[in-house]
């Protein structure tokens, strides 16, 4: 199944040495609360309410399962989007997600720069440091991708981040 982050990168991080900050009852990529899944998006999320999550970051619109198909395509055939979730089995919906987008630059010698954005967290799943350990990924992730800079996206709401 196609996802928009190759999960196997996640996979090979060595989480306690590079995690950025203290965790709660030991989370990590490995080790999240039962019943919920780290993965990267897949085009079947559009049914697991992926548009309906972001619907509580910011303005989504009308998207049809055509656009989000059509969207999907484009971010994954130019490989510049590396986009998280966290699936809530029991009621087979996205809780969770961030995104990685990659920015390819002449200067330092063709390096990237990374931009972590759209890190969202469905209000009943909030408090469970999902958005902390999606966006510590992403910047460890950016790191391994050799970005030469890492930035999280400053269009939020900072009432909102400690719900992260």
């Amino acid at each position: 199944m196609e996802e928009l982050c190759d999960t196997s990168l996640l996979e090979q991080i060595d989480w306690k040495d590079r995690c950025r900050g203290q965790y709660r009852d030991d989370l990590s990529p490995l080790n999240l609360p039962q019943g919920y899944k780290l993965r990267g998006l897949r085009r079947s999320d559009y049914y697991k309410g992926y548009c309906e999550l972001l619907a509580h970051l910011t303005q989504v619109g009308d998207v049809s399962e055509n656009m989000f198909n059509k969207q999907y395509d484009e971010m994954l055939k130019c490989n510049t989007y590396h986009v998280l979730v966290i699936e809530h089995m029991d009621s087979d919906s996205v809780v969770a997600s961030a995104t990685l987008a990659l920015e390819h630059k002449f200067i330092h010698s063709t390096a990237m720069r990374g931009r972590i954005e759209d890190v969202c967290v469905h209000p009943l799943h909030q408090g469970k440091q999902f958005g902390k350990l999606l966006v510590d990924l992403l910047i460890i992730l950016a790191e391994d991708l050799n970005c030469y800079k890492k930035e999280k996206s400053t269009d939020c709401d900072s009432a909102l981040i400690p719900l992260l």
